[in-house]
């Protein structure tokens, strides 16, 4: 915990922390060799999906001041444009996927809660979210919570695709 208080750094570590226990039962069943399978569709699998959220987490971070370091090989295969290959060995193994993304967002959630307050509402100016977000908050807010959701929203219709039910 942090000494001080951080409202927009808290009530994001809550949010990416509710959806680290969303995440876990859409891929936990899932058996590791059809954690890339795209189902002979276009729909993006588990194994892209969270590697992209797993980018672009960190991306998100770097914005805010992080000093993560980002892999060459992991924007190639999971920024935006990318395309989700199926069965790819590119990607990694179903339970190296999830600890990433793991990592990575309780990594986001400790880091944004250091944060004091004057940097969320600095602006988005000189970044991709210039004209499209006024603030550092609202950014964090998309990249860190907005856009997992949305793409898990992709698993889960991956999930009804591939053969699998809801998750319980």
């Amino acid at each position: 915990m942090t000494t001080t208080c951080n409202l927009t750094g808290t009530a994001l570590a809550g949010s990416i922390r509710f959806l680290m226990n969303m995440a876990k039962p859409l891929v936990d069943d899932v058996e590791a060799g059809r954690f890339s399978d795209c189902c002979d569709t276009t729909i993006n699998h588990p194994a892209f999906v969270l590697g992209h959220c797993t980018y672009y987490v960190g991306v998100g971070m770097q914005l805010l001041g992080s000093d993560i370091e980002l892999e060459d090989s992991d924007a190639e295969l999971h920024q935006h444009g990318a395309e989700c290959l199926h069965m790819h060995d590119g990607y990694q193994a179903k339970d190296d996927v999830i600890s990433s993304f793991m990592d990575r967002l309780e990594a986001a959630a400790t880091f944004v809660e250091t944060l004091d307050d004057s940097v969320f509402e600095r602006s988005t100016e000189g970044t991709f979210f210039e004209g499209r977000m006024p603030n550092m908050a609202a950014m964090a807010n998309f990249m860190m919570v907005a856009h997992v959701t949305f793409h898990l929203g992709q698993v889960s219709g991956w999930r009804r695709v591939a053969g699998f039910g809801p998750t319980g």
